[in-house]
């Protein structure tokens, strides 16, 4: 191939390429992320006309789930069972196949719920409730301390946020720091 003809490949290349990109906005999706207790209200209501009740709020925030190996999912029956992404499943399908069935290969589908396979070591995790700690973890931090001071005294906090929280629930809790630590939420 001559230098000329090179040129003007890969010219007509990026052309195409810088062309393709001035549509990328047109086609895509309408979504964002938000925490339950700040839901983007406002803009639901100017786009879609519609205003989330708290009820609303708390069956989809009871619906969600998170696998603790990564990804999250949603309960589509009243009987737990989980619908996720092909790549979030992706492990535990590799973790139940055997020599005789590969799962990823073949796929699987259970007619009854007595044919369903089970994933011994999954765990998902469902948002039962939330909890604003800020002050009490920001509170730690007294005025002089050293950052490595000031962030023992905030880890020292949440610990034993999530301790409390733990023997008085029984429920995982977690402090989940927000907006680089302007807030910190116990989720249980």
């Amino acid at each position: 191939m001559s230098r000329k003809n090179h040129l003007c490949q890969l010219l007509v290349g990026v052309i195409l390429l810088f062309s393709s990109s001035l549509f990328v906005g047109a086609g895509l999706a309408d979504e964002g992320m938000w925490t339950f207790d700040n839901p983007p209200v406002k803009q639901l209501k100017e786009r879609y006309g519609f205003t989330p009740t708290q009820e609303w709020l708390d069956h989809v925030r009871l619906a969600s789930v998170r696998f603790m190996d990564g990804g999250s999912g949603s309960f589509v029956s009243p009987n737990g069972l989980v619908l996720t992404n092909h790549h979030v499943a992706m492990g535990q399908l590799q973790k139940i196949s055997t020599a005789e069935k590969d799962y990823v290969a073949t796929g699987f589908y259970a007619a009854t719920p007595a044919e369903e396979l089970k994933c011994p070591d999954l765990e998902v995790n469902v948002l039962i409730s939330m909890e604003d700690v800020t002050q009490r973890v920001q509170s730690a931090v007294k005025e002089g301390m050293s950052e490595a001071e000031a962030l023992k005294a905030r880890r020292a906090e949440i610990a034993k946020i999530e301790k409390e929280s733990l023997d008085k629930t029984g429920l995982r809790s977690n402090v989940i720091s927000l907006y680089h630590g302007g807030e910190y939420w116990l989720y249980r």
